[in-house]
């Protein structure tokens, strides 16, 4: 009877060893480095942000649309971006997925201040005194460095009658009413160069349309797109634009170049920065190594696109809509370098822009060396030296 009894106990309390075990193996949590059936990844353990990225159609900022076009020409560099689809690509590093980038196109400058300020956009490739003009208005930003430089010229009507922009400054004061000329961008740094260059050489510049004794009326265009039609159509007779819009104008003989940036006189535009690398301030605070990473596939990109340049032109005909030819005459230079030009240039830009009434807020009366301090974190460029 006791056997009997003992080794009914005996079971029970086996069973219950059993029992305490499985309920301890369905709870127990994995680690990380253990052999739990199957390898842990922390990359995997973790949400991959994703950001949104704009540039636009031209040959300032379209180069970054070379990692959609050609992607396999940086897939061997330790980051690059990798396509999903036409709009959505990987931002890859050492070999692993770091963010997920959206592509946004952004018509103008302004508009890329824009949708930074409101926060839809993390980082955009755009006019730099569009960014100024959204950071006086109190954009949370930073410029992070150039992309290019040069690449501007003043357009023409093909039948104007006259053939450079000193000519032009003379026929302005002897015609008995304004010149009507555009800009794509009201913030944009051709729309800036165009109206202080014709300041400087003595032009009177209106955007009253009621004004008739100033030499000349300038209207917003809004959009690249937009700059031949008003050319073909009259509506005006000249305009500041990024390449390529001058050189299709030309081959399309609607109008003529009448000065690139080099040749406006005074010597002040050689060479001179347009669009930069800008990111708002949150991003570049909680995501510095997809922002680093950006910067070094923008350094990549420049370098290939100012080193080949017959195949970046090849390659954009598809991007940007026009002839390998047109895109051949492009005078741009490609690179994110911080130079003395560059700084310099922006420091023109902060006393033109001031000049011509465009600051009311932050920037108004700013010192030139503390602007530089306040908008701008060379951080990520400064990295890529290392």
């Amino acid at each position: 009877m006791k056997k009997r009894r003992f080794t009914a106990l005996l079971m029970v309390l086996v069973f219950t060893l059993f029992a305490f075990a499985g309920c301890s193996a369905d709870n127990e949590t994995p680690v990380a480095g253990q052999d739990n059936n199957e390898p842990s990844n922390p990359k995997q353990e973790k949400d991959i942000p994703t950001i949104n990225v704009a540039w636009s159609s031209e040959l300032h900022t379209g180069n970054m649309h070379l990692s959609f076009l050609k992607p396999e020409l940086f897939e061997n560099n330790p980051v690059h971006l990798r396509p999903i689809n036409d709009s959505q690509l990987e931002l890859i590093k050492d070999g692993e997925v770091i963010a997920y980038v959206n592509f946004m196109y952004s018509k103008s400058g302004a508009e890329g201040a824009t949708l930074l300020n409101q926060g839809h956009a993390d980082i955009v490739y755009g006019s730099s005194t569009a960014m100024l003009s959204a950071y006086d208005a109190g954009a949370e930003i930073s410029i992070l460095g150039p992309i290019q430089s040069g690449g501007v010229s003043v357009v023409a009507a093909a039948g104007a009658p006259y053939n450079t922009f000193e000519e032009l400054v003379e026929y302005t004061k002897k015609s008995d009413k304004p010149i009507m000329g555009g800009y794509h961008s009201a913030v944009s740094s051709p729309r800036i160069v165009l109206e202080y260059a014709l300041k400087d050489a003595g032009v009177t510049v209106t955007e009253d349309s009621a004004d008739y004794t100033s030499d000349v009326l300038l209207m917003d265009l809004k959009g690249i797109s937009n700059l031949i039609p008003a050319l073909s159509s009259g509506q005006v007779e000249l305009w500041a634009g990024p390449v390529p819009n001058p050189q299709n104008a030309e081959a399309q003989g609607i109008g003529k170049i009448i000065a690139t940036l080099d040749e406006l006189p005074g010597g002040k535009w050689v060479d001179f920065p347009c669009c930069t690398i800008n990111a708002r301030k949150a991003v570049t605070e909680q995501y510095p190594e997809i922002v680093q990473a950006m910067v070094q596939i923008t350094s990549d990109i420049a370098d290939f696109a100012q080193t080949n340049r017959e195949e970046t032109a090849e390659l954009m005909t598809e991007f940007i809509g026009l002839e390998k030819e047109v895109l051949m005459k492009n005078d741009t230079t490609y690179r994110t370098e911080i130079t003395e030009n560059f700084t310099n240039g922006m420091s023109t830009y902060l006393d033109a822009m001031s000049q011509m009434g465009k600051f009311t807020g932050r920037l108004k009366d700013k010192p030139a060396d503390e602007f530089i301090k306040e908008v701008f974190n060379f951080t990520f460029v400064e990295n890529l030296k290392k």
